[in-house]
């Protein structure tokens, strides 16, 4: 059994440079289509048993067209608990000027980064000794939490960590998870 992260492929917002939250639906771009396609060949001879995705658009149809293309013939899941960080006031603003962290996470309407953490453990708890092999479609958000926890940061500090690239598979090794 393994969870395979795989981020959403190029939103609207990605190329607009601007902060996409949780309450942003931003469409996939074409190129985001293609790397969603992309992202499919990657898992060749991998059986994907589950697909669980974000609410957001940008997830479901980067999931949608992974299953059409692995011909994943069950429902695809949709859990609210890897849906994207809220970011508050700063949603749909300009990525520049860049910002630290502690100035991401304290933005007005900003999701406490305590609570993001729990929600994504609470996936991941869920599903770490599941059978069979699961797809996550999800944010950079979610992948950078997920990194900030393994390596023992302070989950206020997670934007700190490299956004994952868009549609690019990962296997998650979850053996630090408790």
């Amino acid at each position: 059994m393994a969870i395979y992260f795989v981020r959403h492929g190029e939103s609207q917002a990605n190329l607009d440079e601007v902060f996409a939250g949780s309450g942003d639906d931003s469409p996939l771009t074409e190129l985001g289509r293609q790397q969603a396609k992309s992202a499919a060949a990657d898992l060749e001879g991998v059986k994907v048993d589950r697909i669980i995705s974000s609410p957001l658009s940008r997830a479901k149809d980067t999931a949608g067209i992974i299953a059409r293309e692995i011909r994943y013939l069950s429902d695809i899941k949709v859990d609210d608990r890897i849906r994207e960080y809220n970011l508050g006031e700063l949603a749909g603003r300009s990525v520049y000027p860049k910002r630290t962290s502690e100035e991401l996470v304290s933005a007005q309407g900003a999701e406490d980064p305590k609570l993001f953490l729990e929600r994504i453990r609470s996936f991941l708890l869920d599903y770490k000794n599941a059978k069979g092999n699961i797809l996550m479609v999800c944010h950079a958000g979610i992948g950078r939490m997920i990194e900030a926890d393994r390596i023992g940061l302070d989950p206020s500090s997670f934007y700190e960590q490299d956004a994952p690239p868009n549609a690019h598979v990962i296997k998650l090794d979850l053996g630090w998870l408790n």
